[in-house]
């Protein structure tokens, strides 16, 4: 039987945070600069933590060298924003699939997200979705987004000593830049669109699935060839 890597993007795909990450970082920023606002004209959708960060750094002309100490400081402060936030929440279907397919031993969920892992995990955790996922590839380093997703691919094949082939890899995500890195390693892409691009738009990118959310994941069951 074949097995099924399924690379999951995390705000907009699993879950709508309802702004908690940025909250978080700008009081991080805050918190380590005495500057507010820090993020002011920083894109984040679909790009990495440690990017967003460096464009905020130089934005505000502040020379950080070890960025990680600045995630440090985020992970505290998105702790506090989660505990005190109830909006969060689970997207539609995203947890009936996980449920329906967790103990599935031919599919394997990993995420590859843009958040640095310390956000990813707490983010997870605090909707109780974290033990799905095993393994992932995070926004903590320097890479592109087609680069992480190549770094997960690797670090799975490793991790669970099997050669997922790559028509048996599918990259969810909500944004173009989730549909683009997937073309560029040559696995499957799956659009959903719950997150800030519409479906319409979604469709420009050619992604080889597109679903408006998760609520019927039993048809992309049957595109896995997977019941």
């Amino acid at each position: 039987m074949k097995k099924i890597l399924l690379i999951w993007d995390i705000d907009g795909t699993l879950i709508n945070s309802m702004g908690s990450g940025r909250k978080a970082m700008e009081k991080a920023f805050f918190h380590k600069y005495n500057i507010k606002e820090g993020f002011k004209n920083v894109s984040m959708a679909g790009r990495l933590d440690w990017h967003i960060v460096r464009d905020a750094l130089n934005n505000n002309k502040i020379v950080e060298e070890n960025i990680n100490d600045f995630f440090n400081v985020y992970g505290k402060m998105l702790k506090e924003e989660l505990k005190n936030n109830s909006s969060p929440e689970i997207l539609p279907g995203i947890k009936e699939f996980l449920e329906y397919t967790y103990k599935n031993e031919n599919i394997y969920h990993v995420v590859g997200t843009g958040n640095c892992e310390i956000g990813a995990r707490l983010k997870l955790s605090h909707l109780g979705l974290n033990h799905y996922f095993e393994i992932g590839g995070f926004g903590d380093e320097d890479l592109k987004r087609w680069e992480l997703i190549d770094k997960v691919i690797d670090r799975a094949k490793k991790y669970y000593n099997i050669d997922f082939k790559k028509e048996d890899i599918y990259v969810i995500g909500d944004t173009p830049r989730d549909i683009k890195s997937s073309k560029k390693v040559g696995v499957k892409s799956v659009a959903v669109a719950t997150g800030p691009y519409g479906f319409d738009e979604l469709l420009k990118y050619k992604p080889d699935y597109i679903y408006h959310d998760f609520k019927d994941f039993r048809h992309f069951l049957e595109i896995m060839k997977i019941n």
